[in-house]
């Protein structure tokens, strides 16, 4: 059974109550545990298996099973086992599309209990309708059960009659018992059939009422398939449909209640999509964000009708011109070949006819819209800047200027769904923790020189489990401590972190066992278990779903460098500094100085000559350096804050000669006297936007001293190259 969102095992474990054994190959006596179930008759399910399957099976599969002296026996392994009739054999795989041989699928019978959009549109009514009018669910679950007992009694009536018909000898209407339960029989049915129309009446009248929230459940289906296939682009994204049932009740019981039914379903609709959205993001790297917002987008704005489905494939899969003798030519030297067979391509769509012979007619206007540095604000040659919608519009972009195709989506996503679903949330490690329970793994998806551990250990300390916070990175031989720590923490309710599980692959069939048991045992409530991994497709799906998933990337941008550098920096450290007015503007200029050189790597050679892995690390040891100083000496030392900054701590990743003299000349603009003493202190001279701004109370950053943070939330979202002092 193919079964990524464990639909078939509940299926099974409800179907089987009592007599199930469940199996798996990670145990040591699964083969003990199969003959026993081959002897008895009970039935097993082997679940977690990947695409091959253990040799030893080869009998079970092969249905081996001989006669012998009146006996049905099946050889397994070296034993000769007494085969019971009554056995049943049941698999699963948490792969959603998994490859077996032609020798497995043609001794199996391969079911597909993958979950569908309609399938889980009903059971998010059911959800919902519970929650929302438990009084209707009552009654119709009562109604169903009723309907099916009806139709069950007819039908063993039915199967009575014809038992005494198939008894009787002689003359029928001698037959006293017959005709007594033909009577019956007649009676019992028209009562029962009465009932059926009742309850068949009052089950539609239910159903009208139920379908009110349709909407609501409809909307929460499109989305778990748009969380679902994100799973095709990194193997790191899989979510379970447990926990995206448990998102869709908090989010039920968290959104805003209206006493008229439209309404609230419009509010909680928008609550649970940035629920999602927020939930799904911390799990994202930075480059699959947007991607995600932008697919939400046009999923929802396909259901509702407002999307030409003709042009949206255009805008995925672009022009290829199949036959070049009937394409007109190119009338604008300008105009490379690949950007003219995109514009021919888009002619043949119904609202573009004639946009070709435009570039004829209006050659030097769309050259003017074709150099402009924002194309996507620019107005359109001719009558198409006024026939043209939002998505059309960008398929001219996506034919012309691919390279700004990604504003023109966060465009679109802003104006259909709102701006902050382009705003990923910084990521909240508290909240993340109080998110998880003891049975939750919580995973860091790591990323080039990011080390979550120093955050991890900061966490730790801030909630009152430094002492009992223990940390191994896995490798050969580490196998052992692991568990050991596992079960420690356990019983004991400590936090244990497992970093680099993908050095020890062959060993995580053996932690996902452990992560299983967590399920059914009764871990200490602090309990937390914490892992990290780079992107493989080896590590356990079943952990991956089960699990809270973080990505350690720095974000996109200088606004959300800001804010997640200013997350990094606690209250007490921020506190701590005797010059608190020094230390707080030099802060704001090292995190601007940190985002700005993280932020120029997006510009390849533009930004760098050679790219370089500017990280936390880097800031956390300029943070305490600039602390140490600013407390030691009275005057400012800059020269030694600007060399040990630049020259040694972040210029020790630096080899080129001119990435060096960029790096000095950035430090010597962000730490300066005049930073320290002119108002508003301007830190790019090609954009008016970004300076220093006004210095808040000395006692919190995250309550009283509004003013940096503020200043943060104000800038723009997208990114420009002024941000990073580059021309356009």
């Amino acid at each position: 059974m193919i079964d990524p969102q464990c639909q078939a095992i509940k299926w099974i474990k409800n179907m089987e109550k009592g007599k199930l054994k469940t199996i798996d190959l990670q145990q040591y006596d699964f083969l003990r545990t199969l003959e026993n179930s081959i002897q008895f008759g009970t039935p097993v399910l082997l679940q977690n298996v990947q695409e091959t399957l253990d040799p030893s099976l080869a009998p079970i599969l092969d249905k081996a099973v001989i006669k012998q002296g009146g006996r049905l026996l099946i050889k397994l392994g070296d034993k000769e086992v007494d085969y019971n009739p009554e056995f049943k054999f049941y698999i699963t795989t948490r792969l959603s599309n998994p490859h077996y041989t032609p020798e497995i699928a043609t001794k199996t019978t391969i079911v597909n209990f993958a979950v569908k959009e309609v399938g889980l549109e009903a059971q998010l009514l059911a959800i919902v309708v519970r929650r929302e009018r438990p009084d209707l669910e009552e009654q119709k679950d009562n109604l169903v059960l009723n309907i099916s007992a009806g139709k069950r009694k007819l039908v063993e009536l039915e199967d009575e009659i014809l038992r005494l018909l198939n008894a009787a000898e002689g003359s029928l209407l001698d037959d006293e018992v017959l005709v007594e339960t033909l009577q019956t029989s007649k009676h019992t049915s028209q009562e029962i059939s009465e009932q059926l129309e009742i309850s068949e009446e009052t089950e539609e009248k239910i159903d009208l009422a139920r379908e009110g929230y349709r909407p609501c459940a409809q909307r929460a289906s499109i989305l778990f398939f748009v969380l679902n296939d994100m799973g095709r682009i990194d193997p790191m994204y899989q979510f379970s449909l447990d926990a995206y049932n448990n998102l869709f009740n908090s989010s039920i019981d968290k959104s805003t209640h209206h006493a008229k039914l439209e309404d609230r379903i419009l509010a909680l609709n928008d609550y649970h999509t940035y629920a999602l959205f927020t939930f799904t993001c911390r799990a994202l790297f930075e480059r699959h964000k947007l991607l995600f917002s932008f697919q939400t987008c046009v999923k929802i704005m396909e259901v509702a009708g407002k999307l030409d489905m003709e042009e949206y494939f255009y805008f995925l899969k672009g022009g290829v011109v199949l036959d070049r003798e009937t394409q007109m030519d190119n009338p604008c030297r300008w105009l490379d070949d690949a950007s003219w067979d995109n514009i021919t391509e888009l002619d043949r769509l119904t609202n573009f006819h004639g946009i070709a012979n435009s570039f004829e007619q209006y050659a030097r206007d769309w050259h003017l819209w074709y150099t402009s540095d924002e194309p996507e604000e620019a107005m359109l040659p001719g009558e198409w800047g006024n026939s043209c919608n939002e998505l059309q519009k960008m398929l001219i972009v996506r034919s012309l200027r691919k390279d700004r195709v990604a504003f023109c989506s966060t465009s679109f996503i802003i104006n259909n769904l709102g701006s902050k679903f382009v705003e990923p949330p910084v990521l909240d490690m508290p909240a993340v923790v109080e998110d998880s329970n003891c049975r939750t793994p919580l995973i860091f998806v790591l990323s080039t020189g990011v080390d979550p551990t120093s955050g991890l250990v900061q966490l730790a300390d801030e909630v009152g489990m430094k002492n009992r916070f223990s940390a191994l990175s896995l490798g050969q031989g580490q196998a052992p401590l692991a568990t050991k720590l596992i079960k420690e923490g356990v019983k004991e309710g400590n936090w244990v972190y497992l970093a680099n599980c993908h050095l020890s692959l062959s060993w995580m069939p053996h932690l996902d066992k452990l992560v299983e048991q967590l399920q059914s045992e009764e871990p200490h409530p602090d309990f937390r278990l914490w892992l990290s991994s780079n992107p493989t497709k080896d590590f356990p799906i079943s952990i991956l779903q089960a699990g809270l998933k973080m990505t350690t990337e720095p974000p996109k941008g200088l606004k959300a460098n800001m804010k997640r550098l200013y997350g990094l920096v606690s209250e007490r450290t921020f506190s701590r500094c005797k010059k608190p007015e020094k230390y707080k503007k030099l802060l704001f200029t090292l995190c601007f100085f940190h985002s700005v050189l993280i932020e120029r790597r997006k510009f390849l050679q533009l930004g760098w000559n050679i790219p370089y892995d500017f990280n936390d690390s880097d800031f956390e040891v300029s943070e305490n350096l600039l602390n140490m100083y600013l407390d030691e000496y009275d005057e400012t030392p800059w020269d030694a804050l600007k060399y040990l900054i630049a020259g040694v701590n972040y210029g020790g990743h630096v080899t080129d000669d001119m990435d060096r003299r960029l790096l000095h000349t950035y430090i010597n603009d962000f730490f300066n006297e005049n930073v320290l003493n002119t108002a508003f202190y301007k830190l790019s001279s090609l954009n008016d936007t970004y300076y220093v701004p006004k210095d808040g109370p000395t006692s919190t950053i995250r309550t009283t001293s509004p003013s940096y943070l503020t200043w943060t939330t104000q800038l723009r979202s997208d990114n420009t190259p002024t941000q990073t002092s580059l021309p356009r």
